[in-house]
């Protein structure tokens, strides 16, 4: 039996086939028809929601700005502030036309002096290193000139040595 069936099958008749038939033939789906004008609207869309986004943050922003800037007065700066340790600072502060100093740490502020001495009140306001005198230029100044110093002190973290070192063969030339 079992030679029966090899000769069958070796012999390459096939008993079942299957009939050329358009039922199970597998087709590529037709593409969407796109026209320009569904194009231009679906890019007008996605600009509109684009802008809807963009609009509600600047509201949204305006918003919170103006309600989280009500808090801070005009007439008020900084004067001084000396660090006493983690968290812990001395500041001397005019408000309103008053000077005060402060002790501000993490959980409290708390009045320590009014400064009346007018003398005194304006030495406050000279000082150089005072933040109320002082713009972004000046610091970035003092930074600077800070830095410039520290690299005439180390000069091999700055990378100064090669310089001069380039600058002394470029001379004896």
């Amino acid at each position: 039996m079992l030679v029966l069936l090899f000769i069958t099958v070796a012999g390459g008749q096939v008993y079942a086939q299957e009939k050329e038939s358009g039922y199970l033939k597998y087709q590529d789906p037709a593409p969407p028809a796109t026209s320009i004008l569904s194009t231009i609207a679906y890019i007008f869309t996605l600009l509109l929601a684009f802008s809807v986004v963009i609009g509600l943050a600047y509201f949204t922003s305006r918003a919170l700005g103006q309600k989280l800037g009500q808090g801070t007065a005009s007439n008020s700066r900084v004067l001084t502030t000396v660090p006493l340790g983690t968290n812990r600072t001395l500041q001397i502060v005019e408000i309103a036309g008053k000077v005060l100093l402060l002790g501000v740490t993490d959980h409290s502020i708390t009045l320590l002096q009014e400064i009346t001495d007018q003398e005194e009140i304006t030495k406050l306001r000279d000082i150089p290193g005072s933040s109320a005198g002082s713009s972004f230029d000046q610091v970035f100044q003092r930074q600077l000139a800070s830095l410039q110093v520290m690299s005439h002190r180390f000069p091999a973290a700055f990378g100064s040595k090669r310089r001069h070192e380039s600058e002394q063969e470029q001379e004896k030339r």
